[in-house]
């Protein structure tokens, strides 16, 4: 398979980042982000939409300085144009990743999700530190999650980085937590799942994930509206939703009822760790619960949540606040970033 698109491509990379000494990189199953730790973040969706191959179709793409790839039967739009492509092809964008993991189910996945990090990732020329993110434990999920790990760590070392995986709740206590001296619960509520990390003094106790998240919620809504594709629900969740306010039409009614069951969900799960735990030394003050994510940005996510965790009566721990990360789409790579700078500093 070989670029046929080079020069938008290098067009659209005039404003790539200076390599820096460490990055924290986000693989997330609806986007991919980097942070080099400075205010600003580079993201690419984490998706791409196929078509078959033809002249005309390629013409239209290199007119609107489309990125792309093409084999012999396709071509494929992959990245942030995914999204205005689909759109215009009135179709859902396809995912190399499902459920926080490489998707099996595209035998592109693979490649195109490393056109997609090469987007955002510039070639290191000094073995780098780079930290990235990996879901926790979750059901039916462990010999992929060492596949998936292991890929990705492949690639990067390929691009000439020190790689080492991170969980995704640890990164946003990294993120975040600094100040409680990296103690606390760190939750991602991401597209594919929810991650989840309890953390004493920067080392995770116990960490695990759920197969529910924004995909999850979405496709829900799908298949009870009689939607035939989840785009529709998605944009009117972001540009709609709020969990604050009763819902006014039937969408919003859905979308309450199934994040109501993500919560749930995580929360008891959450009560089920620290039940069951062996790990998890005696915590002697109440802990602070930060959340991040995608799916964590609709109005009122923040108020359902703790209204939830407090309806849960004799709760295993005492919880002191629970907080939304400063920016809830770039707290997982800004927590990797920290662990690569003390990777590099170490």
């Amino acid at each position: 398979m070989e670029n046929k698109n080079q020069n938008p491509a290098e067009a659209k990379n005039d404003s790539a980042p200076q390599r820096p000494n460490a990055l924290g990189l986000d693989v997330g199953t609806s986007r991919i982000v980097v942070s080099n730790g400075s205010k600003e973040t580079r993201s690419e969706l984490n998706a791409f939409v196929a078509v078959p191959s033809s002249e005309m179709a390629e013409n239209v793409l290199r007119q609107r300085n489309m990125i792309y790839e093409r084999n012999c039967k396709n071509l494929y739009v992959y990245g942030n144009d995914s999204d205005f492509f689909a759109s215009f092809l009135d179709t859902d964008s396809r995912r190399p990743m499902q459920s926080g993991l490489l998707n099996p189910r595209e035998e592109m996945s693979q490649k195109i999700m490393q056109l997609i990090i090469k987007r955002v990732v510039p070639q290191s020329r000094k073995n780098e530190s780079l930290c990235f993110s990996v879901p926790g434990r979750g059901e039916n999920a462990q010999g992929n999650l060492v596949y998936h790990e292991a890929v990705l760590k492949s690639f990067l070392q390929s691009l000439g980085y020190n790689a080492k995986s991170l969980n995704e709740g640890q990164a946003v206590v990294f993120s975040e937590l600094a100040d409680e001296n990296f103690t606390g619960i760190g939750i991602s509520f991401g597209g594919g799942m929810c991650n989840v990390s309890v953390s004493l003094m920067s080392m995770p106790m116990i960490s695990f994930s759920i197969p529910k998240g924004g995909d999850y919620v979405d496709r829900s809504v799908a298949e009870v509206m009689g939607e035939s594709n989840t785009t529709k629900v998605r944009i009117h969740k972001e540009e709609n939703l709020d969990l604050s306010r009763s819902p006014q039409d039937d969408m919003s009614r859905a979308l309450h009822i199934f994040y109501e069951d993500l919560l749930q969900s995580l929360i008891t799960r959450l009560r089920s760790e620290f039940v069951h735990s062996s790990q998890l030394p005696k915590v002697d003050r109440p802990l602070s619960i930060v959340l991040a994510g995608g799916t964590a940005k609709p109005t009122g996510f923040l108020q359902k949540f703790e209204k939830t965790l407090r309806a849960e009566e004799n709760f295993p721990i005492q919880v002191a606040e629970v907080r939304m990360a400063k920016d809830p789409l770039t707290a997982t790579a800004q927590g990797c970033y920290v662990a690569a700078m003390s990777e590099s500093k170490s």
